[in-house]
C-alpha cells in the first residue's frame, strides 16, 4: 500500500482551499444567490457595449446593486475591444477594464439623503453642444473633486444633451434606463419631489458648471484618467436610432454620416476630417473666437489664426506627411463661413477628394462621430466641438489629432502641444 506523505495531504488541502476561494470570488456574493460563472459582456440596444448582472435590482435609494458593482470589476479578461459605429478604437480592452475598475470601485452604492450632492439644475445651458457635454463632465469632475455626487434633476439641462447622443431609453423602461444612468456615470438622478428631501446639496448654474476648472494642472494625469473613462462610457452607449431621449423625442442615429458617406466600407475607410469653426454668426462671437484662439496661442504657442481660416497650404502640411491626400477628406461646419468649403474646393489637390455630409444625414451627433472615428482629425482648439472631438479621440486612443500648430523658424508646420494639451487647465482653462 502507497504511504500517502504529510506534504502530499498538505497539497491537496491547498488546492481544496484554493478552489473554495475562486468560487467565492465569481459567486454574487449574497447567500440568497447560488454560485454563478464569471460575467460576459453584453451588446445593449443603443449599440454600445454594457456591463451587465442578470441579478441586478435597482433600489429607490442606490446608485446601483451592490451585487452589480462588483462584478464589473472582477470581469478582468473578458472585456472586447471597443467599437463605436463598426470602427475599432485604439485602447487595450485590459486597460479599460482597469480603469473601469478603479472608478467603479470608488463610487458609493447608496445615496442618502444627508449625503453631500453637487446638484445639477435648471432648465437652460451654457453654450452650445460642446459646451453642454464638457459641462457635464465637468460636474462629474467637480464632484470627485470635492467628495460629493453629482445629483442630476430629471428635467435639469444636463440629460437632454446626453441622451440625445447616447444612453437613449428603450422601451419606454425609464427605470431600466435611470438605473443604467447612475451606474455608468456615478450619479443620482432625482424627481422634484424627491429634491425636497436632500438637505446637503451645493447648487450651481449651468455656466458656473462648466468654467469651474480653474487655471491649475497640478492633477493633470488623474484629470486626464477620469475624464476619458467618462468620455468613453458616453460611447460604450452610443444611440444608433432606437428610443427616445430624456424629453421623450426621438432620438437619431450617431453612425449616420458614416453610413452615407462610406457605406458597407465604413469599418476600415481611411479618411480625414476638417472640423471649421468660424465663429462667424455675430461679430461679437468671431471677436470672442479670436481672442479665445489667442489665449490659447499664448499658452500653446499654436498660431492665433490658422485653425479659425484653415488654409489650403495649412490642411496640407497636415495631410501630406501621412498621406491622407489619396484618401477621403471630410469638412464638417458650423455653416457660417463659406469661404473655407471655397478656398479647399479651390486647391488642386485637396479638391478631389473634399467631401460634404450629404443634408438628409447631417446632423451634431453625425458629425461628432465622424470626426472621432476619423484617422485623421484636424481641429480649432478654440472651438468647444473640436475640443470634445480631440478628447474623446484621446479616450479612444487615436494619434494624429492636430489642434495645435506654427510654423517653425524654418517656415514649416510643426505641432507645438502634444494631445493632452487639450485637457490643460492652464492652456485651456475653462475649455478644459
Amino acid at each position: 500500500m502507497t504511504k500517502i506523505r504529510p506534504l502530499a495531504v498538505l497539497v491537496v488541502v491547498g488546492i481544496l482551499c484554493q478552489t473554495l476561494f475562486l468560487q467565492r470570488q465569481f459567486s454574487d456574493g449574497d447567500d440568497d444567490y447560488p454560485i454563478s460563472p464569471p460575467q460576459t459582456q453584453q451588446v445593449s440596444p443603443t449599440g454600445g457595449n454594457v456591463i451587465s448582472n442578470p441579478h441586478s435590482i435597482p433600489k429607490d435609494d442606490e446608485m446601483f446593486d451592490p451585487i452589480d458593482r462588483p462584478m464589473a470589476a472582477r470581469d478582468i479578461f473578458t472585456m472586447p475591444p471597443f467599437e463605436v459605429c463598426g470602427r475599432m478604437a485604439a485602447i487595450p480592452p485590459e486597460k479599460e477594464q482597469q480603469t473601469i475598475n478603479k472608478y467603479t470601485s470608488q463610487c458609493p452604492t447608496i445615496v442618502a439623503y444627508d449625503d453631500p450632492i453637487f446638484l445639477i439644475e435648471g432648465q437652460d445651458p451654457f453654450g452650445r453642444t460642446g459646451n453642454k457635454l464638457l459641462g457635464f463632465l465637468h460636474a462629474l469632475e467637480k464632484a470627485r473633486k470635492t467628495g460629493r455626487i453629482v445629483g442630476v434633476v430629471f428635467d435639469s439641462w444636463a440629460l437632454p444633451v446626453v441622451t440625445n447622443f447616447f444612453i437613449s431609453i428603450q422601451d419606454g423602461d425609464i427605470e431600466e434606463w435611470k438605473h443604467q444612468m447612475e451606474k455608468t456615470f456615478c450619479i443620482k438622478i432625482i424627481t422634484h419631489e424627491e429634491l425636497p428631501k436632500y438637505t446637503n446639496l451645493v447648487r450651481r448654474d449651468a455656466k458656473d458648471i462648466f468654467i469651474y476648472t480653474g487655471d491649475s494642472d497640478d492633477d493633470l494625469e488623474e484629470y486626464i484618467d477620469f475624464q476619458t473613462y467618462h468620455i468613453r462610457n458616453l460611447f460604450r452607449h452610443y444611440n444608433n436610432g432606437d428610443g427616445v431621449n430624456s424629453e421623450n423625442k426621438k432620438v437619431r442615429n450617431m453612425c449616420i454620416s458614416l453610413d452615407e458617406i462610406f457605406g458597407d466600407g465604413k469599418t476600415q475607410q481611411v479618411y480625414s476630417v476638417i472640423h471649421s469653426r468660424s465663429f462667424n454668426s455675430r461679430p461679437l462671437e468671431r471677436k470672442s473666437g479670436m481672442q479665445q484662439l489667442a489665449r490659447i496661442s499664448a499658452k500653446s504657442r499654436c498660431d492665433p489664426i490658422a485653425a479659425l481660416d484653415m488654409q489650403p497650404e495649412y490642411v496640407k502640411a497636415i495631410l501630406r506627411p501621412l498621406g491622407m491626400l489619396e484618401h477621403p477628406i471630410v469638412l464638417i461646419s458650423d455653416g457660417q463661413d463659406l469661404s473655407v468649403a471655397e478656398r479647399l474646393l479651390n486647391d488642386p489637390e485637396i479638391a478631389p477628394m473634399l467631401k460634404f455630409v450629404p443634408n438628409r444625414a447631417k446632423w451634431i451627433g453625425g458629425d461628432i462621430t465622424l470626426a472621432i472615428m476619423s484617422t485623421t482629425f484636424i481641429g480649432n482648439p478654440a472651438s468647444t466641438f473640436s475640443g470634445f472631438v480631440a478628447k474623446s479621440r484621446v479616450a479612444l486612443g487615436f494619434g494624429n489629432t492636430f489642434m495645435f500648430r506654427a510654423r517653425n523658424e524654418k517656415g514649416e508646420w510643426e505641432n507645438t502641444c502634444e494631445d493632452q494639451c487639450i485637457f490643460s487647465k492652464r492652456i485651456m482653462r475653462s475649455n478644459a
